[in-house]
């Protein structure tokens, strides 16, 4: 149910909270909780961000192509895709603790994995093997949020996690641009297992958040039921078009970045990060706006701001791109207005889409994360495939998924009669 509270912590209190500590115990653990969380949903994106500007000089050590270097981008959202298939449905099963705990064992492995590679087939491999187990962070993270709070306090709660995640975006790329250059790209998956051992310690402040432990069915035909439910839902078919296009704009964005900074606008690679940090701080203002109004303009009218932020700036880009000489600022500027909308966009998509099922929500999460990250993989190879040295090719993509979110809008909204289902009850909003 939802709940006040005027700090960040206290939003968070619900998680951590016990009666047995005493209450500066409980502030230091509600932290540590926080913390962890944030890290859980940033999975996915240190495990890119981190090595962006790190794979040209991957690629050149093994004598590939920038393109075989964006198939390690690729590989890795393949493997975020189906690891929330697997990851999601287990944790309602068995609880959230122990999964995520073992995806993030996994992570922690697959990292060391990607260090030691000693080819680029064996890198998509393990970028492959990486993805499965990072997916374990964000689908759980997600039903851990819906498993507390509802409607709009449920996207408030996740856009403020979203918004505290982007500085790892913000970060990373210029932590791994110094690894690279103090010591090599390997020590970048070095960083990340050091990550998920830092993790694993956090979880230790966990408390059980299922409603249902070891309740129903677990196997493939359960999960594909789940699947086939989730998408028969034209409200949920609308969030997830809404949350999947923007998530495809940015892998478009990722699968090119640390090519086109050097190619287009000779960026030394110790800049690499300061500029890619214009564009997540779009995202981070975008995200904590959002956790300030969407208490007050409800889910569907801040989706519709977030999408439509996205499709301006987007635009912007693909006008500015096509023209010759165009202002780098003017360029960052619609860039930080597109991921702008993005912030919006992220947690009301998502909460919108998993608070139609609130006793499923780890599979729900699966759902939406898989289309989500399988769209968007598709996008990214396509991206890599057509970038030419120039914007042009990127910026249309990105205004391509803009628009394509817009289409989300009316079906989110669309007004469903409740029917009963085996394990779903619709809740209008």
């Amino acid at each position: 149910m939802p709940r006040t509270g005027s700090s960040l912590f206290q939003n968070l209190a619900p998680f951590v909270s016990s009666p047995n500590l005493p209450s500066t115990d409980n502030h230091v653990k509600e932290r540590i909780t926080f913390a962890t969380l944030v890290a859980l949903v940033a999975y996915a994106a240190i495990a890119t961000d981190l090595y962006l500007p790190a794979i040209p000089a991957m690629v050149a050590e093994f004598g590939a192509t920038a393109s075989d270097g964006q198939l390690t981008l690729s590989t890795f959202m393949l493997g975020i895709a189906v690891g929330q298939l697997i990851f999601g449905p287990l944790s309602d099963y068995y609880g959230r603790l122990p999964v995520v705990k073992i995806g993030t064992v996994l992570f922690l492995g697959t990292s060391i994995a990607c260090a030691l590679a000693s080819s680029m087939e064996f890198m998509w491999l393990a970028r492959l093997a990486q993805g499965l187990a990072a997916a374990s962070g964000p689908v759980i993270a997600r039903a851990i949020v819906r498993d507390r709070y509802e409607g709009p306090r449920a996207a408030q709660i996740m856009a403020i996690l979203s918004g505290a995640m982007a500085v790892v975006p913000l970060m990373a790329p210029t932590l791994g641009a110094w690894l690279l250059i103090l010591v090599s790209w390997r020590a970048t998956y070095i960083a990340l297992a050091i990550f998920a051992g830092v993790v694993l310690l956090g979880l230790r402040s966990f408390e059980e958040s299922a409603p249902h432990i070891r309740k129903g069915a677990i196997g493939i035909v359960p999960v594909l039921k789940h699947f086939s439910t989730c998408l028969k839902n034209r409200r949920f078919v609308g969030y997830q078009i809404c949350g999947t296009a923007a998530f495809s704009a940015i892998v478009a964005y990722l699968s090119t970045v640390s090519f086109f900074m050097q190619d287009v606008f000779a960026l030394p690679i110790k800049y690499f990060g300061y500029a890619f940090a214009v564009t997540v701080a779009g995202f981070m203002v975008g995200a904590l706006l959002c956790s300030r109004i969407v208490i007050h303009l409800g889910i569907n009218r801040t989706l519709a701001l977030g999408t439509t932020l996205s499709l301006l700036g987007a635009l912007g880009q693909s006008l500015g791109a096509s023209l010759n000489d165009t202002p780098i600022a003017l360029l960052a500027g619609c860039s930080f207005v597109m991921f702008l909308g993005v912030g919006f966009t992220s947690a009301n998509a998502t909460m919108g889409a998993l608070s139609l099922f609130p006793d499923h929500a780890g599979s729900a999460s699966a759902v939406f994360g898989f289309t989500q990250s399988s769209v968007a993989a598709l996008v990214g190879v396509y991206a890599g495939h057509l970038y030419d040295g120039s914007l042009v090719s990127v910026t249309n993509i990105m205004l391509v998924c803009a628009g394509a979110g817009m289409l989300g809008l009316p079906l989110a909204r669309a007004q469903i009669p409740v029917r009963g289902s085996s394990w779903i009850r619709l809740r209008g909003r």
